[in-house]
């Protein structure tokens, strides 16, 4: 009975890791709790949906960033929060440069985000990323402690 519970832990624990693994960005970041309001953020505008088909790579400031929009959203900003949102959604992986000199990746709103190492940091245009990236099925997740760009609605 033991072998048996023993089993089907393991079992259980082996089929959790593999579908933790193989989540979509917008499902993956929904699992980080430092990034519930840009995930609200994501949803309010409906661009959670998008991050659940092609290959993304996702900027995503943590919830105690500056000037970050905090819930509920008026409907009369929804268009100025999409369009911040946009700064921090780029098509694609995008790895940090080898070199000190990094090739920007192009947004959705069409601004060029720039990744790479400096003294010991991750960097992603001027703010700082709080360790690896999280790893989904269709991309990567860049915690940021501030965003790429502060919101004005």
């Amino acid at each position: 009975m033991r072998i048996a519970r023993s089993v089907s832990a393991l079992l259980l624990g082996l089929l959790l890791s593999f579908s933790a693994q193989a989540a979509a960005v917008a499902t993956t970041l929904v699992a980080q709790p430092e990034l519930s309001r840009f995930t609200a953020a994501l949803k309010a505008t409906g661009l959670d949906a998008r991050l659940r088909q092609g290959q993304w790579t996702v900027f995503a400031p943590v919830d105690s960033a500056p000037a970050l929009p905090p819930p509920p959203y008026r409907a009369q900003d929804l268009p100025a929060l999409r369009n911040w949102l946009e700064h921090h959604l780029v098509p694609g992986r995008v790895l940090p440069a080898s070199t000190s000199v990094a090739q920007a990746s192009r947004s959705l709103a069409g601004s060029g985000v720039q990744l790479w190492g400096m003294a010991g940091q991750l960097v992603a245009d001027d703010a700082p990323v709080r360790g690896p990236a999280v790893r989904a099925d269709n991309g990567l997740i860049y915690v940021l402690t501030q965003p790429l760009l502060p919101f004005a609605p």
